[in-house]
């Protein structure tokens, strides 16, 4: 780790945000220091980073659910719904796409598990690869019936809500995937 073109040292080159109180910038430095030991322990079992960062990952979506329905809460303003509606889009979203998800592992783990058996594992794969592609064609059929409007409007407001969830995501893990190294 290096900050300032230097490595980083508690003592020699610590972290030093100028606007943070001197008890901020000790904390980030005790993180610090306890991610570069950390990174030490993940080469030796990357397994250990996996398992912390999956086990953040529900914080994560949790923390997101009501981010996505304040999205949504700006994109059909004018269509007078309550926030709790949009929230419950939003929680209605959330739970099909783990619950896609997780079918789409396990179905994986059974195109694995069943390799040797290629009249089997090649409907399993066709199978996975049919479900990915139902879960952003699914939240849009969804989004088209909840909200009612034209096919244009929809697609647009899918693909501006998209890549801002998707923004929004990304900055979620890897805010989680930080923490888990601190954390392993």
């Amino acid at each position: 780790m290096s900050f300032n073109g230097e490595p980083w040292h508690p003592v020699n080159n610590p972290i030093d945000i100028g606007f943070l109180p001197d008890a901020a910038n000790a904390k980030l430095n005790e993180q610090a220091g306890r991610a570069r030991d950390n990174i030490k322990r993940i080469q030796d079992d990357p397994n250990l980073l996996k398992d912390a960062f999956l086990s953040t990952v529900p914080t994560t979506l949790f923390v997101l659910l009501p981010l996505f329905a304040l999205l949504l809460k700006v994109a059909y303003l004018f269509k007078k719904r309550l926030y709790m509606e949009h929230l419950i889009v939003a929680l209605h979203s959330h739970s099909f796409l783990c619950g896609a998800l997780l079918a789409v592992l396990l179905l994986d783990a059974a195109a694995g598990w069943t390799e040797a058996l290629p009249w089997l594992s090649n409907p399993i794969g066709w199978l996975e690869i049919a479900l990915i592609a139902w879960m952003p064609l699914y939240l849009l059929l969804m989004q088209k019936r909840v909200y009612r409007q034209g096919w244009f409007m929809t697609l647009l407001k899918y693909g501006v809500l998209g890549t801002c969830y998707l923004v929004l995501v990304s900055f979620g893990a890897t805010i989680s995937l930080l923490v888990s190294l601190v954390n392993v």
